[in-house]
């Protein structure tokens, strides 16, 4: 998987993950949707949110609001397998505006 991930504050981020090239033996399946998690959470009405999490087959999907500019979040994906395992993935997720050419400033 990939480094940090960015997004800008005042768009949604879809991202998802297929269970197949991330952990999942050969032919086990995932059958339990344990969700998305965000940290940190706080009280802060602009904080990173999940607004939608969905699961097809092997592949679980997230929509993210907002965000607080500079702050760093861990985001977790949890499933469980038809081999009783559990499986986690976690991204970091920074909160960064993108410029008018939609390029992100990686300064902060």
């Amino acid at each position: 998987m990939r480094g940090t991930i960015l997004k800008d504050p005042n768009s949604e981020l879809a991202f998802a993950i297929d269970w197949r090239a991330s952990g999942l033996l050969k032919h086990e399946q995932v059958v339990d949707d344990l969700g998305w998690t965000v940290q940190p959470v706080d009280e802060d009405p602009n904080c990173l949110k999940i607004l939608e999490q969905t699961i097809k087959m092997c592949c679980s999907r997230v929509v993210l609001a907002g965000g607080v500019e500079g702050q760093v979040y861990l985001l977790t994906c949890t499933v469980g397998t038809d081999s009783l395992r559990v499986l986690k993935q976690a991204v970091i997720l920074r909160i960064a505006t993108a410029s008018k050419d939609g390029e992100f400033d990686e300064s902060d």
